[in-house]
């Protein structure tokens, strides 16, 4: 298990999600979530490659179970809106 910011963020919330964090999870399938657009404007210097990688794995994971063992670096890839949202809140606590 590693030991970063979003995953004790994470474990600090325990069944107590913000709002921001329950919206963002509910639309983590949407189409707009998992677009070219979307990784070409978060990641612009990431190649085609990279987003079919990206996508793929966002189609076949859930980031809470994922945020076990993954980097913050590898977290912020993969799941860009969840870990902005777990960033607000750990600044916010």
């Amino acid at each position: 298990m590693n030991d970063g910011m979003y995953l004790q963020t994470y474990l600090n919330l325990g069944s107590d999600w913000p709002l921001k964090l329950i919206s963002i999870d509910g639309q983590k399938n949407d189409p707009m979530f998992t677009s070219m657009q979307m990784f070409v404007l978060s990641f612009p210097e990431k190649n085609l490659e990279e987003f079919v990688g990206w996508r793929h794995h966002r189609f076949f994971n859930q980031w809470q179970d994922v945020i076990y063992w993954m980097s913050d670096s590898e977290f912020q890839f993969h799941w860009p809106l969840i870990a902005g949202a777990l960033s607000e809140q750990g600044d916010a606590s």
